[in-house]
């Protein structure tokens, strides 16, 4: 079974993000945070369907990376021949995704929850390869002890301080998807359940996360990360099936990925030919930009994120079990014809195509 209402959550998350970086939404930053909060459902269902950590890696390696290297190179190429502020040596540390741990500057800044993404599967990982994946109270309970710890670090002395607040303040976002799932599963909120809900909420309202932006207001904030805990709790209890009525929702949540990645420099390049403050103009500047952003995801999704990305996942799969690997028709049509795994009672096609965005 596929849960449509996550496609649909995730088109939401992508779409005000966009509105944020075209101030058409002041806190659309956030819908970054309802990503994370995806992620810990999906993610989790993904690693309890693998058969051993080789095959995380390797599903997660094939999901996000071609999709990625194709929009860093768009991104790239639009980015040096406007404004000529990039450099080869960026743009070979961006080719790894850990760029921020490498001290290189994000070719794009929608890049940023790439990092975040990176370290909950390093954590996922480590739990698989010390069998603790079911014992998920202990590993997801030192996440939560360290996004505590965040709260007494101050950021603004920079160096350690600010570089492990940054990673760690997210780490309740996680943990609620993961908490979520398992209420999903039961069907009803358990007394644990929701007294882990109370305390990842409780974590990312002490924190300010749009305290960088000059018009931010903490109690705004606090609204509408709490209509993202309660939109969760309706979706796992099954209140949320109107959402699949919206195809343009469903739409969005399908190219997210490839879209989050392509819209922020590029669309704002564009932005900049043309130099007005009429809020019409914009308006209609953002539109095009919207529709052309789409189109750009869409063939990304269509032709990469699926076709692309299978067969890498085929052929590593193959080299690291010793195989020999059969031509790419053979892989598409055995791709056709196989039957989704299935966890739960849930459809891991669904999760392993819900990476960040």
């Amino acid at each position: 079974m596929r849960i449509k209402e996550l496609d649909a959550l995730r088109g939401l998350a992508a779409f005000a993000v966009f509105l944020f970086h075209f101030q058409l939404f002041d806190y659309g930053y956030l819908g970054v945070h309802l990503f994370f909060i995806i992620s810990g459902f999906v993610i989790f269902l993904t690693a309890k369907s693998v058969k051993k950590p080789s095959d995380f890696v390797i599903a997660r390696f094939s999901r996000l990376y071609p999709t990625y290297w194709v929009c860093l190179f768009l991104t790239f190429a639009v980015l040096y021949m406007s404004r000529g502020d990039v450099t080869l040596t960026q743009l070979l540390f961006n080719l790894t995704m850990f760029q921020a741990f490498l001290g290189a500057e994000n070719v794009d800044g929608a890049y940023w929850s790439l990092t975040e993404e990176l370290v909950f599967y390093v954590i996922v990982f480590a739990a698989l390869l010390l069998g603790m994946i079911n014992r998920v109270k202990v590993w997801m309970g030192a996440m939560l002890a360290l996004a505590i710890g965040g709260l007494f670090l101050n950021p603004e002395l920079g160096g350690m301080q600010k570089n492990i607040q940054s990673v760690v303040k997210y780490f309740n976002l996680f943990a609620a998807g993961i908490i979520f799932y398992q209420i999903y599963l039961d069907q009803k909120v358990k007394p644990t359940h929701a007294a882990g809900l109370i305390l990842c909420l409780g974590i990312a309202l002490l924190y300010g996360y749009g305290s960088y932006l000059p018009y931010f207001n903490h109690n705004i904030e606090i609204v509408v990360i709490c209509s993202f805990f309660g939109l969760f709790t309706l979706l796992v209890l099954g209140r949320l099936a109107f959402l699949q009525k919206y195809k343009w929702m469903l739409f969005m949540g399908e190219i997210s990925y490839p879209f989050y990645l392509l819209h922020q420099e590029i669309g704002l390049t564009f932005r900049r030919l043309f130099a007005t403050e009429n809020i019409v103009v914009h308006v209609a500047l953002v539109a095009v930009i919207f529709v052309g952003i789409t189109l750009l995801a869409t063939f990304v999704n269509h032709h990469i994120e699926h076709n692309t990305s299978r067969i890498v996942k085929k052929k590593l799969q193959a080299w690291y079990n010793g195989k020999t690997y059969a031509p790419a028709k053979a892989v598409a049509a055995a791709v056709v014809e196989a039957e989704p795994i299935v966890v739960d009672g849930l459809s891991v096609l669904q999760a392993e195509k819900a990476s960040a965005p």
